[in-house]
């Protein structure tokens, strides 16, 4: 598998070559992520490729949140860093057996993970983000659940972030924390 690498300040590297144009044909390399990338980056990077906003309606509106969040608000002290992983889960009893696959952003603290939902994004951006192992969950039990290492695609971290920040629209006055 081809890989690229995303830089702290957003830029698509191809074998150490900055990437200019066509960044639609780099959606299914391999990620790997330069030390230091953030959910700012992540947002940096959907600012130098314009292009990207074409996956999701939802990207122009977080990225306007995060161009207005950028350096002004603090980040959060409730999680140390971000958390991006793949879930496989199997299902069985009752009804059909089924697997269902997905992505994830979470929150990490002392090795757990934290829903980021009832976060407001600005307070997010500038945690540090790094892609976690394949968690395979087997008939929603979590004591039976296994760990591996696996591989992001540019598509997966583009889509699986805007949909988890999605939820992250709460206005900063609305906040209950302290």
């Amino acid at each position: 598998m081809e890989k690229i690498c995303l830089t702290k300040e957003g830029i698509i590297l191809k074998k150490d070559k900055p990437v200019t144009d066509m960044v639609f044909s780099f959606l299914s390399h391999t990620l790997v992520l330069e030390p230091g990338f953030t959910l700012a980056s992540f947002f940096n990077l959907v600012a130098n490729y314009p292009e990207l906003l074409k996956m999701s309606k939802l990207l122009d509106a977080l990225l306007a949140m995060a161009n207005t969040g950028k350096k002004q608000f603090a980040k959060t002290h409730e999680i140390e860093g971000l958390i991006f992983y793949k879930t496989i889960a199997m299902k069985g009893f009752p009804g059909k057996p089924s697997i269902q696959i997905y992505n994830c952003l979470k929150g990490i603290k002392e090795n757990e993970t934290h829903a980021l939902k009832f976060f407001q994004m600005e307070s997010l951006l500038e945690h540090e983000l790094i892609l976690g192992d394949l968690k395979h969950i087997i008939f929603g039990d979590g004591q039976d659940m296994f760990t591996y290492e696996t591989f992001y695609s540019l598509f997966e971290l583009i889509e699986g972030i805007t949909w988890e920040m999605s939820f992250n629209f709460n206005p900063l006055q609305c906040s209950i924390r302290g």
